[in-house]
């Protein structure tokens, strides 16, 4: 890495093969081997037959091609196809066994070859997928890839990548950019393995899927948080309920996690889940009992948005403000989601982290800082992520990425915020507003959504899904709804975050930037989640971004830095915990490219906001929520 560059402390000397760990710690097996180092790529126009012998050139994998740690640090545009090529050795012990191998995440379109034959083809650029390979009987096989990704040319989910990074919008990621692995798999192997928290607690529901269609039996070994061990059995295909003695629910204060290894037939995996339930409390009398089915009213206005296309127009309703409503229930318990946004990018690697140890920095300093929580901003994280969040006790709110466009400027995502606009987004002219016309983009949607709930479900961090991030790609959010829980009855949903909510999902969520904190409407129904706000920005010297930084109040020093916190804290969301309070979201974990509103720098050498202050605030936050609930 460039001396020059702006980098983390674990970026500057990068091992032969990065990220060595076991990329899917929810299905392990013994045997394995990790495929990421060094390959060989190619950039070459579209319409070429494919890369010339002095083409190719080094690249570290898993890092994308335009980061500085890959090694080749090069944008590929629409236009051009990315090659990779690698030969991986077949281990003696496992030839003529069968071998698979996993691909993390790929970004856009990729085809997978094997010894110049074509295997797969997979679409998507956030999720897993896999590749059998047919003949392993011999000492190697030669693997390739070819990738194209149109980046923000095409509605695609892409969350913030752009070929034009400016503002909020980042350096694009094409290619590999997730772990590669193989391993050798018997005949017939454990295809999935499905737990579930029982209502009460008292244990799971246990369900293992084997390859084939027929049935056959299947043992458990649990590995207890104290250490004790139990065993079950049951049939494949078919629930099995296991009572556990003495359960342990899974809480930020006590994240109990149970080691699971099964076994059917010639196969064995590992696995890890924990007991713990997701809900709301009970609406208050004052809201009527039940959500409102309608478009809710926006804060300082009385009315109710009555639909005549576009714009909107106002008709009043006279509601009044303020008043405590409903909240998170974890286990049966209140709990305020106090998740700051994370948008997961470095600035020597950029949507992959250099390595465990600087995932494990940012989530530990977040605990010191007192927060319970974490916002995973329009991106999907790594298996490995998911997992260490489960480890620490820290609740995950789980965006899907975004796609098609963000129909609102800077400028006008300030006067829709400040007045609470909204308009139906069920409407042909809505979907050509937000980049939803084509109705293939709409079915893609759905299907990496479905793909995005069925890969992260079994991580008992995570309490919440939003399907929307301020109408970036938007249509009918109530429809969305609908279907993330049937997808996932167990876990709450924010269905539109931030602005042009449709009166749906659990929360009336609302993104606050520069404006004051205000409460929200009596009368809603819904648990009331502040889903953005804060982003005071503060650019350190020799750890910024060479451009001109971007963001909303900017404070000249660490000081100032810490009184706007504290006013902001106490002056403002503190109070609004007796209005209602139930989540927020402070913008944001780290500095990322032009942004300067991190509570850590872009290399997060500084951490820009005391831990100790920050967990004071932090704590005064939590007891007047505590006292606002107990009431």
């Amino acid at each position: 890495m460039e001396a020059d560059r702006l980098c983390t402390p674990w970026g500057r000397d990068l091992p032969r093969i990065p990220l060595p760990e076991h990329p899917d710690p929810m299905m392990e097996r013994a045997r394995w081997e990790s495929l990421n180092g060094w390959w060989q790529c190619a950039i070459v126009p579209a319409g070429s037959p494919g890369p010339a012998p002095g083409q190719w050139r080094p690249i570290l994998v898993p890092f994308a091609v335009e980061t500085p740690a890959s090694g080749v640090a090069r944008p590929l545009l629409p236009d051009e196809r990315l090659h990779y090529r690698r030969p991986v050795p077949i281990p003696p012990a496992w030839r003529g066994e069968r071998i698979r191998i996993h691909f993390s995440a790929v970004d856009h379109e990729c085809e997978v070859l094997i010894d110049g034959r074509p295997v797969a083809r997979h679409t998507g650029g956030y999720l897993p997928f896999h590749v059998d390979v047919a003949d392993t009987d011999r000492d190697a096989v030669e693997l390739r890839l070819r990738v194209a990704d149109p980046t923000d040319t095409r509605g695609i989910q892409r969350g913030k990548q752009s070929l034009n990074p400016r503002t909020i919008w980042y350096t694009a990621t094409s290619g590999i950019w997730g772990s590669v692995w193989m391993e050798a798999l018997p005949r017939a192997a454990i295809e999935a393995v499905d737990i579930r928290t029982e209502p009460d607690l008292s244990g799971f529901r246990l369900r293992v899927d084997v390859e084939g269609a027929g049935r056959g039996p299947f043992e458990a070994e649990i590995g207890l948080p104290d250490g004790g061990r139990l065993r079950a059995a049951g049939t494949t295909g078919a629930w099995r309920r296991v009572e556990i003695p003495d359960p342990l629910p899974w809480s930020p204060d006590s994240p109990a996690l149970y080691r699971f290894t099964i076994r059917a037939g010639e196969d064995e995996v590992r696995t890890w889940s924990a007991l713990r339930t997701v809900g709301l409390s009970a609406p208050p009398a004052s809201a009527g009992g039940a959500p409102r089915r309608g478009l809710p009213d926006p804060p300082g206005r009385r009315g109710r948005w009555r639909p005549r296309g576009l714009p909107g127009r106002w008709a009043p309703s006279g509601r009044r403000r303020g008043g405590p409503g409903r909240c998170v229930l974890l286990n049966g318990e209140p709990v305020l989601v106090n998740a700051p946004l994370s948008q997961g990018y470095w600035p020597e690697s950029g949507m992959t982290p250099p390595c465990e140890a600087a995932l494990l920095h940012d989530l530990v300093t977040l605990r010191r800082m007192g927060f319970n929580a974490v916002r995973v901003h329009v991106k999907v994280e790594s298996r490995r992520f998911y997992h260490l969040c489960d480890r620490l006790g820290l609740m995950v709110v789980q965006d899907m990425v975004s796609g098609g466009v963000a129909p609102l400027g800077i400028r006008a995502s300030g006067a829709v915020q400040a007045l609470g606009f909204t308009l139906p987004d069920r409407s042909a002219a809505f979907r050509r507003w937000t980049g939803r016309s084509r109705a293939a983009d709409r079915v893609c949607f759905v299907r990496e959504l479905a793909g995005m709930i069925r890969h992260l479900r079994s991580h008992p961090c995570i309490v919440m899904w939003v399907p929307f991030n301020e109408a970036w790609g938007q249509f009918d959010a109530r429809r969305a709804e609908r279907f993330v829980r049937r997808a996932d009855p167990s876990r709450l949903v924010d269905a539109a975050s931030g602005w042009f909510d449709q009166g749906g999902g659990d929360f009336r969520s609302r993104h606050r930037y520069v404006l004051r904190l205000v409460a929200p409407p009596r009368g809603d129904g819904r648990a009331f989640y502040l889903s953005e706000f804060g982003g005071l920005n503060l650019a350190v010297e020799g750890r910024a971004w060479p451009e001109a930084p971007f963001g909303y109040r900017f404070l000249e020093d660490r000081g100032a830095l810490a009184r706007a916190m504290t006013e902001l804290y106490r002056g403002q969301l503190v109070p609004l915990v007796g209005a209602g309070l139930a989540a927020c979201t402070y913008t944001q974990v780290s500095d990322v490219e032009r942004e300067s509103n991190g509570l850590m720098t872009y290399d997060r050498v500084v951490v820009k906001v005391d831990p100790a202050l920050m967990a004071r605030l932090n704590r005064e936050l939590e007891e007047a929520f505590v006292r606002v609930r107990r009431a």
